[in-house]
């Protein structure tokens, strides 16, 4: 019994030192993750740092001024399945498209066609300083944004790498005026 035991572990401690990042499931390494290969996903959050914290859904978020106009909600996204190394460079620029929608309806769009997506050490992209906004010819005046307070939105993060793979994500926040 002792020997099997003994095998058993042995099986394991290899399998589980083989290399790979076996979180992702993908079969592939971590270099490979970072030039796109595997599934793509997309999670939105929030971060300082290297650090990534993913948004759960409900989640309350504040409002700040967005680099395109207006006002919006500072994210981070983390993605697998598009580029985030290019060569020996640790990042790859990406296109990523921003909006936000109430009740299905679109509020606010933005393309940015150069944001960096970083290769992590667990194969996973990682990009910040985006604003996914609200369309500010629609939330132009302090009560616009106001009536902005508790209300749900959706956010939409859309990265395509430059070989033309996407990868995508969406969270269902609350707009927390103020906070």
């Amino acid at each position: 019994m002792q020997r099997m035991l003994v095998l058993s572990f042995s099986a394991w401690f290899c399998l589980s030192c083989s290399g790979k990042d076996d979180s992702n499931d993908t079969g592939s390494d971590v270099d490979g993750l970072c030039t796109g290969k595997g599934p793509s996903s997309l999670e939105i959050g929030y971060g300082s740092g290297a650090e990534f914290w993913p948004y759960a859904a409900g989640e309350s978020v504040g409002l700040a001024p967005a680099p395109q106009g207006g006002y919006g909600v500072w994210v981070r996204a983390r993605t697998s399945g598009i580029r985030a190394q290019e060569g020996d460079t640790p990042h790859a620029t990406s296109a990523v498209l921003l909006e936000t929608y109430i009740g299905g309806e679109k509020v606010g769009s933005f393309l940015n066609e150069t944001v960096e997506v970083y290769c992590q050490a667990d194969g996973k992209g990682l990009l910040w300083d985006v604003a996914v906004g609200f369309d500010p010819e629609i939330y132009s005046t302090n009560d616009d944004l106001l009536s902005l307070n508790g209300e749900a939105v959706m956010l939409l993060v859309e990265a395509t790498d430059p070989d033309g793979r996407v990868s995508s994500g969406t969270i269902d926040v609350v707009i927390e005026v103020g906070k």
